[in-house]
């Protein structure tokens, strides 16, 4: 866990006549959390003797009075106790306030101000607790290593999970020391990796690709994306996505090695071997070949193949090259060629089209003198097979080079704009309860109601990050397939009255006219009771949003043979078409929210994955003034 604590440890030291005081975490591998000052080289020796001399009971006084480095630390502030107070106990860690104070006298016990600001340090490791976890969790299901690297206290912020089984290396190893990380990093990579970090550190977006051996001793390929968190001018932070693509580069290696035995095949050829582009203009000739012409291949590259045929054959040759075009297949014909010195040599060739998807790019082609045809016959019919053999390697490593890289992009793409939306969605509310928190901490003078308002809006932003943290994990599983539905058989009427009454109290208090017309039938479905329940209450969250004082809001059920519609109209703000277009959009959220219902974008979204998950419909009709009616349309349980 990484929280910034020293704003409220040096309000505490400054109004508790405190010499020093720090946040240690008792764990393994634990230590100082924050502290009131800068460590300095002899304060952290100290601190740090201090927690190794801890003998794991806080609670007994007289130890730690008693510690050697209790007294040391005494001794350097000048300072006459150390008071001890217990902020959290988290799983296995255990959060304590260090306080060294010249007074004898627990200060924090009798000032009802440092009461406060001990309460809020206690609030903050729950909150953030709480949030860490829940972040963990979600970015444990993406493949690749995200970290938050704080350039200023030059330490890692944030490490997710997934970097031991890519870098065999866990978080709390690199957290401690992240030459252990470096070290991985294959010696001939080193210095543009050095040239890298620079760059990213001066404030530039970089990537940078290089091998890395794990601390198995496996050896892969890394694909590094770091972003600079500019505050001031100044680069603060360094994001980042570590992901392995050593599937990847294995694909490009055995393309690369198949293109090296084509072109060493063409050019120990003793045929006219050649390939042209789209254009019929020559690309690569074999050296053979080029020279059975009295011409180098360099002389011949870049001219049409047309410039090489006599004048008298041109129209057939481009007939023929027609019929390939058509067809989209290899075509054998027959062509005089004219050699350098003006003499003319039959050829016999085969020519077949290089296609991406359905276009035609190009054209390959192997041609034989027929003068030798004879005595050439049996190595003929070899190097076809070869030749064919290995254009059919070649398109084969090609599609799965072409392949692999645009999964690769998506994925690449996939992360980065999830990444973005997430820091976005959480960097708002995080704002409002750090700002409203710190005023809370700072003036000890504010009105209790002025209180009261303030930790509302903190409770409400929390409340609003576990909402939203629940809804990206809901909607992860409902999007990836692995939905775990609760479907039983029930009387889908009861169900809505229930919800009607529920939501009927929120309009009535807002002054908005609810009618319901639930008809008195049984109406039988086959579904998962708690995420329809979600699904239409966040629906009536949004009518909620949309409405005001004087509007009104209907609430109908149908009936029809093989299912039931339910209908939500309004007639308050509507939507526009812009908006409506991307209603279900992920992340997206239009008009404005309710500061007491605070939520997120990707809502709506999820309420359409859940109705699609029970092969129901649900459309949405509105316009800007006008109102907004959503319909929907579930199967109902045929006996």
């Amino acid at each position: 866990m990484n929280i910034d604590f020293s704003g409220l440890l040096k309000l505490f030291q400054e109004h508790s006549g405190s010499s020093f005081c720090f946040i240690l975490e008792t764990k393994e591998n634990g230590g100082i959390v924050a502290s009131s000052n800068d460590l300095s080289s002899e304060v952290e020796a100290l601190t740090t003797k201090f927690y190794s001399e801890f003998s794991g009971d806080f609670s007994d006084f007289d130890n730690i009075s008693n510690l050697n480095s209790t007294k040391e630390l005494l001794t350097f502030f000048n300072a006459n106790s150390v008071f001890v107070t217990p902020l959290a106990n988290l799983d296995c860690s255990s959060f304590y306030l260090v306080d060294i104070n010249r007074s004898t006298e627990d200060p924090s016990y009798t000032s009802p101000y440092l009461k406060t600001i001990i309460s809020s340090l206690e609030s903050e490791i729950h909150l953030n607790y709480e949030l860490h976890e829940k972040l963990e969790l979600t970015l444990s299901k993406i493949d690749a290593v995200v970290y938050s690297y704080n350039v200023k206290k030059n330490s890692y912020d944030f490490i997710s999970n997934s970097v031991e089984n890519i870098l065999g290396l866990t978080s709390e190893e690199i957290k401690k020391n992240e030459i252990k990380l470096i070290r991985g990093i294959k010696k001939n990579y080193f210095q543009e990796y050095k040239l890298f970090i620079k760059k990213v550190k001066q404030g530039e977006s970089s990537v940078f690709d290089y091998e890395y051996k794990s601390k198995l001793g496996k050896f892969c390929f890394l694909h590094h994306v770091a972003e600079p968190i500019i505050v001031n001018g100044k680069t603060e932070k360094i994001v980042g996505v570590i992901s392995d693509i050593t599937k990847e580069k294995e694909v490009f290696q055995k393309l690369e090695k198949s293109e090296k035995r084509f072109g060493l095949l063409i050019n120990t050829a003793i045929d006219f071997i050649y390939s042209l582009n789209g254009f019929g203009y020559l690309l690569q000739v074999n050296e053979n070949g080029a020279n059975a012409l009295g011409y180098t291949a360099e002389e011949m590259l870049g001219k049409h193949f047309l410039d090489f045929a006599t004048n008298y054959q041109k129209d057939e040759l481009t007939k023929s090259f027609q019929n390939m075009l058509a067809s989209k297949s290899t075509i054998h014909f027959e062509i005089d060629l004219l050699h350098k010195l003006n003499k003319s040599i039959k050829y016999e060739f085969l020519a077949t089209p290089l296609l991406e998807g359905s276009e035609i790019t190009g054209m390959l082609g192997i041609g034989r003198d027929v003068t030798r045809r004879r005595k050439n016959e049996e190595l003929i019919s070899n190097l076809e097979n070869k030749l064919k053999e290995t254009q059919r390697l070649v398109e084969i490593e090609r599609d799965r080079a072409k392949q692999q890289i645009t999964i690769l992009e998506e994925i690449n793409l996939l992360k980065n704009e999830f990444i973005s939306n997430v820091s976005h969605e959480l960097r708002t509310p995080l704002a409002s309860i750090v700002g409203f928190a710190e005023t809370l901490a700072s003036d000890e003078d504010l009105p209790k109601e002025l209180i009261n308002e303030f930790s509302n809006i903190i409770l409400t932003e929390g409340k609003r990050l576990a909402k939203f943290i629940d809804d990206i994990l809901d909607f992860s599983e409902l999007e990836s397939g692995g939905a775990n539905l609760n479907k039983e058989e029930f009387n889908v009427i009861d169900l809505l009255n229930s919800i009607s009454s529920n939501v009927e109290n929120d309009f009535n208090s807002k002054n908005i006219s609810f009618t319901s017309l639930i008809p008195d039938a049984e109406i039988v479905i086959f579904a998962d009771k708690e995420k329809l329940t979600k699904a239409f209450n966040t629906i009536f969250e949004n009518t909620l949003r949309f409405t005001s004082s004087g509007d009104k809001v209907s609430f109908v059920i149908q009936d029809f043979l093989k299912e039931v519609e339910i209908i939500i109209t309004d007639n308050g703000t509507g939507i526009s078409t812009n908006e409506l277009e991307f209603l279900f959009d992920k992340f997206h959220s239009g008009g404005s929210t309710s500061n007491t219902t605070p939520t997120a974008g990707i809502a709506l979204s999820l309420v359409k994955q859940i109705f699609e998950h029970h092969k129901g419909i649900l459309q949405v009709k509105s316009s800007l003034g006008e109102g907004t009616t959503f319909i929907v349309r579930l199967p109902k349980k045929l006996s």
